[in-house]
């Protein structure tokens, strides 16, 4: 199979862009060949850009202003660069058009949802009853739902994944579903109807086995 090229977006770090490695290493595994995006605001570039990619990585971030999904900030929130913001969900609108693999990876899951209409537990610590502390567990497992991509990617109706996140899905955004789902209910993966976009709450490529691994290599299947 031809190597196809994947784009990972980027964190702003004053004047530089930032990747973490791990995506690259994953991804690598893959046989795909991983490309830092630039994150511009300029829709007919980032439209130039996205023509010559198959497959976006949206990557793991800091939280999304509650704004853009029409609420108001009530608890801590660790807001990200708002031109990322932007940039971010011009990606994922332009490889949505190109009906192009999307690969949202925490924080990126949690903005692809965003972007489709749906919304966010601010913080679940304070929001929900749960028994799991999804900020500190390190590790918990998941149950993966029938008929998913997760579960024919894994061949696994569950699975131990890490975690690190204080915030979570609350409504799903516009052709979305539920694809797994944590002990106490939390949705921790998500795919669209069309099966071209998936939604990871967690880090698969921290996980370094093969069952995350192939949640990269779905991007070029």
């Amino acid at each position: 199979m031809k190597n196809l090229l994947v784009g990972i977006t980027s964190d702003i770090k004053g004047k530089f862009y930032e990747v973490e490695s791990f995506y690259f290493t994953s991804l690598l595994k893959s046989g795909a060949i991983p490309v830092m995006l630039p994150m511009i605001t300029n829709r007919k570039d980032i439209k130039k850009i996205s023509m010559k990619i198959n497959s976006l990585l949206v990557s793991g971030s800091r939280d999304i202003d509650p704004k853009f999904y029409g609420q108001v900030k009530k608890y801590k929130i660790n807001s990200l660069d708002i031109n990322r913001t932007l940039s971010e969900i011009s990606y994922i609108e332009e490889f949505a058009k190109q009906n192009k693999k999307i690969l949202g990876i925490c924080g990126g899951m949690q903005l692809i949802n965003v972007h489709f209409g749906g919304t966010l537990i601010q913080d679940i610590n304070s929001q929900l009853n749960t028994k799991i502390d999804h900020s500190k567990a390190k590790y918990h497992k998941i149950k993966i739902l029938k008929n998913t991509i997760i579960r024919k990617i894994t061949s696994s109706s569950d699975l131990r994944v890490n975690t690190f996140h204080h915030q979570c899905i609350d409504v799903l955004g516009r052709n979305l579903i539920a694809s797994s789902r944590t002990s106490d209910g939390i949705i921790e993966s998500f795919e669209s109807i069309n099966k071209k976009i998936l939604g990871i709450q967690w880090h698969p490529e921290l996980m370094n086995d093969r069952k995350n691994q192939m949640i990269f290599n779905w991007l070029k299947s």
